[in-house]
């Protein structure tokens, strides 16, 4: 295997991570109710008021925000970045604290956003694409440096013609490495060429790519990838092959979690 790499890019990944899952949640006014009248949504989310018919404005029973009322068409955004419940209400129409089912009132919940999945040793061993059974990639991770390293065991591009090998003529494989934050890690691939089985030939090791690797729990992540020779890029969903480790890895991302991340 080529030396592992040690990257000294410094990003915040986790917080991207929350920013770009974020959600925009619609709510309308129109004959006088708002349409859905009660929403449920994570912290971090924002809610789109949209006046699609009517004079309306929209407020909050506890006076936190308003926007001003005025014919069709305007749309608010508001951010949410507390958990609790908010009522809003329209001031032309109704008032703070009036039936939602009756009156132009509404009921937003924010709920606490689940906690964001952080790369840890538990997540080493086998990992593929169930619908590429006898492909896949076998990943290590050491923590201290926030480093990975992935054997990737996968197939030539074409049915291969070449005989005579050790081992079937179209296997091939690749690595990845790079460093790792929060539950992606952005990653060069490496070919290895000119080895021969069992012996100390010299070997030579080139880039040939760029693999980002999200995970979104200690048995799912996907793999995006772009090689340049040949040309190839695309996106592959992976579980866990083996299990055993669940438990481990599920105890050190909440650890990570509550510490701020690894």
């Amino acid at each position: 295997m080529n030396i592992w790499l040690r990257s000294t890019i410094a990003i915040s990944v986790s917080l991207m991570a929350g920013a770009l899952n974020a959600a925009t949640v619609e709510m309308r006014l129109s004959n006088n109710r708002f349409t859905p009248n009660s929403i449920t949504i994570n912290v971090g989310d924002t809610v789109r008021f949209i006046n699609e018919q009517g004079f309306h404005d929209v407020t909050a029973d506890d006076g936190s925000f308003t926007r001003p009322a005025a014919g069709p068409t305007w749309t608010f955004d508001r951010v949410y970045s507390q958990a609790g419940i908010q009522r809003v209400y329209c001031d032309v129409h109704s008032a703070p604290g009036a039936d939602i089912n009756v009156a132009m009132n509404a009921r937003i919940t924010v709920q606490s956003a689940p906690a964001a999945f952080a790369i840890n040793q538990g997540i080493a061993g086998a990992w593929y694409n169930p619908l590429t059974n006898g492909q896949g990639f076998l990943i290590d991770v050491e923590p201290v440096n926030k480093v990975m390293f992935i054997g990737w065991f996968t197939y030539q591009t074409v049915p291969a013609t070449v005989a005579g090998k050790l081992g079937a003529p179209e296997h091939r494989w690749l690595s990845i490495q790079g460093n790792y934050a929060g539950g992606t890690a952005p990653l060069t691939v490496f070919q290895t060429s000119g080895g021969v089985f069992n012996r100390n030939d010299p070997t030579n090791t080139t880039v040939v790519g760029s693999a980002t690797l999200v995970f979104t729990s200690c048995t799912s992540a996907t793999v995006n990838y772009t090689l340049t020779n040949p040309l190839l890029s695309g996106s592959i969903p992976i579980v866990k092959l083996l299990p055993g480790s669940q438990a481990l890895c599920q105890s050190l991302s909440a650890a990570a979690d509550t510490t701020g991340g690894q």
